[in-house]
């Protein structure tokens, strides 16, 4: 997906662990989330890793364009055994117009 969009909101940079339900092995994620609209609809982007922490703050007086990608993730609650699903959005570039 790509869209031209002005940022709302920008989050401090985020230091999270969790382990991989693969492998057993402690892993950390790095992200930002910035709230996006596109005049139309808002949204929330995230932007992870080594682009994360290198991310600077972006002007909400400027437009971007954003070339995100989106991922469903499903799993069972643990609490009512319900499937549920939630989608992510990642922001795979940002550039100024």
């Amino acid at each position: 997906m790509e869209r031209i969009v002005r940022i709302l909101n920008q989050s401090a940079l985020v230091t999270r662990e969790y382990t991989d339900n693969k492998t057993g092995t402690k892993r950390t994620i790095n992200s930002v989330t910035l709230r996006l609209t596109d005049g139309t609809d808002t949204f929330l982007g995230e932007i992870t890793g080594e682009r994360a922490v290198n991310c600077p703050k972006l002007d909400p007086q400027h437009l971007y364009k954003v070339q995100c990608s989106m991922v469903v993730r499903e799993w069972n609650s643990q609490q009512t055994g319900e499937h549920m699903q939630a989608t992510t959005i990642y922001v795979d570039k940002i550039n100024l117009i």
